[in-house]
């Protein structure tokens, strides 16, 4: 626990660069905490709001990581992300930031207690994103999410875990009430595949979404040009199905708000980037072997693998500043 306590400790120190490095355009707030290890230590959650106060209302967009303790590449493309906007300071990015065009927020680690512990799940043996309580359709047995034991990998849980009500909150108080008509969301993952995949509701189900044919429009907006051509997009369900999306279960409850009387157009778009890291186990077979291994890029192409995903999460955050119409 020691070296995974060290590997959380640098990732909180770039957190706090960040800060630094954003001024008066980013504020820090801790959010709420983890499940209790057996200790009985809480690690604290943290979000960053990016932009200015009115931009977060009116045009906000959101980026999560460290859902999956074991995923630690997913929290370095998003520091790496946030360094280089605030670094730099040249991107149109930033300036629609600093003009008040767009906000972002971020939980840069969800999952604090499962980093330190160096698991995928968090401190109570449970895996995130199968524990929102969505039951699936038909998902794969043990790996789509399972009650077994906590012991095991995919633990589902009993009850909703305090990292996930964090994301609930963090909905809430962010998406819910948000005007822009296109409200993107970006949980960076990582582990599965040897390609990047962007995916869509649902997990848990091969039903269309209700955002379908919107979904579909921003993949076209994103591959035209041969911009993105490399990501593959589509719903999660295309390639597995599992019980439990914490993202399903939001993005149900954000569609019961639109049978409201006089709710708002907006779209809740929340999208997964599953970054993945088998492709290069031809250089380095022995990562099957290590306890991250699987779920990271080798050694030798970790750095282009981070800096790779730069310009993909800048065009979908400026999602959140633009018209449904503008998507030729």
């Amino acid at each position: 626990m020691l070296r995974g306590m060290k590997r959380l400790n640098r990732y909180e120190n770039r957190i706090l660069k960040i800060v630094k490095l954003g001024g008066k355009l980013v504020r820090f707030k801790q959010f709420g905490f983890s499940t209790k290890t057996e200790a009985g230590f809480r690690f604290p959650i943290y979000v960053l709001e990016i932009g200015k106060e009115n931009a977060i209302k009116q045009n906000v967009a959101g980026l999560v990581a460290g859902v999956h303790g074991l995923e630690t590449i997913g929290i370095r493309v998003l520091l790496d992300f946030l360094d280089d906007l605030f670094a730099r300071k040249t991107s149109t990015l930033y300036h629609e930031i600093k003009d008040g065009e767009l906000g972002i927020v971020c939980i840069p680690i969800l999952n604090p207690g499962g980093v330190a512990m160096k698991r995928r799940s968090n401190p109570n043996g449970v895996d995130l994103m199968r524990n929102s309580g969505v039951e699936a359709v038909k998902a794969p047995f043990f790996f789509g999410g399972h009650k077994i034991s906590n012991v095991f990998p995919y633990y589902r849980g009993n009850i909703l875990q305090a990292e996930s009500r964090v994301l609930d909150r963090f909905y809430s108080e962010y998406f819910l009430q948000a005007k822009n008509t296109m409200i993107p969301v970006i949980d960076i993952h990582s582990g599965f595949g040897a390609v990047d995949h962007v995916w869509w509701p649902y997990a848990g189900t091969h039903d269309q979404c209700v955002d379908e044919p919107l979904f579909q429009k921003i993949a076209n907006y994103l591959t035209s040009n041969l911009n993105h051509i490399l990501y593959r997009f589509g719903p999660q369900s295309e390639t597995y199905t599992t019980h439990g999306d914490l993202w399903d279960r939001l993005y149900n409850e954000f569609q019961k708000t639109k049978e409201l009387p006089h709710s708002s157009p907006s779209r809740f778009l929340p999208l997964t980037l599953e970054i993945g890291t088998w492709s290069d186990i031809k250089i380095d077979p022995w990562k099957v072997f290590r306890k991250r291994g699987i779920f990271n890029p080798a050694r030798e192409l970790k750095k282009e693998s981070i800096i790779s995903h730069r310009k993909f999460l800048t065009d979908v955050l400026r999602l959140a500043k633009m018209k449904q119409e503008e998507l030729l």
